[in-house]
């Protein structure tokens, strides 16, 4: 049976063109049945969430996605939203998925089990595109980090331009530090404070010397 070209008419019998119809679940089974690594050989427990994102980079420039499936949390909202492995790469477009080198680690925030990383993608090619960037929900089990959730957002380029956590909803430090910086307050300076109660209070210090006898 000759290899079916693009425009033909599909196999299934649908009666649409092959590319809009079963072109990309045939390449998900061709491309899946190539993979040759369990997730349990990549993402070991010890391993840390850069680490695991450096893995999951390269999987991921590899055309490995049927790895890449396995390195989502079971209980994910993620890997619930595809019936299998090949449902999930026909859908890979509509996923988006953040990884090197088209994407940079910027930031992480890390609380106990869980892990949220923030990149930022790095096609400076058009000036005036818009700044996308994503969040990588993870959660950390028996067998190490796992993707439970991939969200991105897209902001208009602007001056000194600092993406943060608060793009997605999420509260942090640095961004509660930048928006109390615009209101007019300024850091005290810590070292005027130490002069100033030294010479107001009395200072006591112990000795190391033995006491005479």
């Amino acid at each position: 049976m000759a290899q079916l070209q693009r425009n033909d008419i599909c196999h299934c019998g649908s009666g649409k063109k092959y590319k809009n119809c079963c072109l990309r679940k045939d390449e998900a089974v061709s491309q899946l049945s190539k993979q040759n690594r369990d997730v349990t050989e990549v993402v070991k427990p010890q391993m840390g969430p850069y680490l695991f994102w450096k893995q999951w980079s390269a999987a991921c420039a590899r055309n490995e996605f049927g790895l890449v499936y396995q390195m989502l949390e079971d209980n994910g909202s993620l890997k619930k939203a595809f019936a299998s492995d090949e449902d999930f790469f026909v859908n890979l477009r509509e996923i988006g998925l953040a990884y090197e080198p088209l994407w940079r680690l910027e930031k992480m925030k890390l609380n106990g089990s869980s892990a949220i990383l923030l990149a930022r993608r790095t096609d400076d090619s058009d000036k005036n595109a818009d700044v996308c960037a994503a969040i990588l929900r993870m959660q950390k089990g028996e067998f190490g980090w796992r993707v439970s959730e991939i969200e991105q957002r897209r902001v208009k380029p602007e001056k000194d331009l600092v993406l943060g956590y608060e793009l997605f909803g999420i509260s942090s430090v640095e961004h509660d530090y930048r928006e109390k910086l615009k209101t007019g307050w300024t850091r005290p300076n810590l070292a005027d404070d130490v002069v100033a109660n030294s010479e107001t209070s009395p200072v006591t210090t112990e000795s190391a010397e033995a006491p005479s006898t």
